[in-house]
């Protein structure tokens, strides 16, 4: 069996008493002001040096955004940017676009409409059509 030295009461007075004494709220509103006046510069020097690097993280990450949103809108992009801004190995790539007609359209190069092409009639109709699904 343990023995105490004071009573569960009087050990929570003494507690309570000595809290009173040494927290009291002026005391510790003193200890918090000091600790604030001791971590502010140090907080406004990491900031400082810390936020040109925030900054320039942020640019490249537009940056990057905007690169993939336009790689994107050309990946999946309409009739026309398929024809006129996809590269001879991926035009290939379609099926029923070989390398003779990736040539065609290649030699063919701008085309404003899809009205032209189909004028034109430098494509087959099922080639046209292969270029409508791929876009």
């Amino acid at each position: 069996m343990l023995i105490a030295p004071k009573s569960g009461v009087e050990l929570r007075e003494d507690l309570t008493d000595f809290a009173k004494e040494n927290l009291n709220r002026e005391k510790l509103d003193s200890l918090v002001d000091e600790a604030r006046q001791r971590v502010e510069p140090v907080v406004h020097s990491v900031r400082d040096r810390v936020q040109p690097v925030v900054d320039q993280a942020r640019e490249s990450v537009s940056s990057a955004v905007d690169s993939v949103k336009t790689h994107a809108s050309r990946m999946n992009g309409s009739f026309l940017d398929v024809i006129n801004d996809w590269a001879y190995d991926r035009l290939i790539a379609i099926d029923g676009i070989g390398p003779v007609l990736a040539t065609k359209i290649i030699q063919g190069r701008p085309y404003t409409s899809e009205e032209q092409l189909v004028e034109a009639k430098t494509l087959p109709p099922s080639a046209i059509e292969s270029l409508r699904k791929a876009a």
